[in-house]
């Protein structure tokens, strides 16, 4: 059986200033996100559990390919599943981070009735799987995706009358994240990249990252490597 893509991912481009993480990173790790640290081993006893376990899960692949169909790019980064594992990493804890900061929570209850809406563990598990993560974090994931929704719905995305008012909600909750990394102090180790604010996503490794004229912005608000 197919699992289609879990019901209520959202998936929104929300604008605003752009921030880059600067900054040496402590020797060993891959992200410094306020006062956690995501160690490189961390990250790649987190890659080699997934790649051990997507093999038993082909509904992941599933998944991936029906999202990749509908003009979805999962996993985060397909060439690279270091990349891809901390990019959601480092999501989750930057939306923890708002959902505190905006006097939201989710419960333990909600996230196990959310899990049987959208077909059991099984399919969180595919689902999990195929965003690059193993499936100990299928809780963990399933309560981000939770959590920003619950701010969206604060500010409004869901509800706005018309687009005008839907990028206005989209901008604040925008906003929100971006002050959640500012406080958060969010660092990545070049070797994966530099974190995008704007894109709310992990921009692209460059080869002299380390420099001001690493990057160039893109049409798309992003940054992209020079040649």
């Amino acid at each position: 059986m197919i699992r289609k893509p879990f019901k209520i991912m959202i998936a929104a481009g929300l604008a605003g200033a752009a921030l880059t993480a600067c900054g040496p990173v402590k020797t060993g790790a891959a992200a410094l996100v306020g006062n956690d640290r995501i160690t490189i081993a961390k990250l790649n006893s987190t890659v080699d559990e997934w790649s051990k376990e997507l093999p038993k899960y082909p509904a992941a692949q599933q998944v991936a390919q029906q999202a990749q169909a509908q003009g979805k790019q999962i996993p985060f980064d397909p060439s690279s599943p270091q990349r891809s594992a901390l990019y959601q990493l480092v999501d989750m804890k930057v939306w923890n981070e708002v959902a505190r900061a905006e006097g939201v929570s989710i419960s333990g209850g909600q996230v196990d009735a959310v899990i049987a809406q959208n077909g059991g563990k099984p399919a969180i598990d595919a689902n999990v799987l195929a965003q690059g993560l193993p499936v100990e974090y299928g809780r963990d994931w399933v309560k981000s995706i939770l959590l920003r929704g619950a701010v969206f719905q604060k500010y409004g995305v869901n509800t706005a009358q018309d687009q005008q008012s839907q990028q206005r909600a989209l901008e604040q909750a925008a906003g929100s994240y971006q002050r959640a990394g500012h406080r958060l102090r969010l660092e990545v180790n070049p070797r994966y990249g530099s974190f995008d604010f704007q894109r709310m996503v992990l921009g692209p490794v460059c080869p002299t990252l380390s420099k001001p004229d690493s990057g160039t912005p893109t049409t798309s608000g992003g940054v992209s490597c020079q040649a």
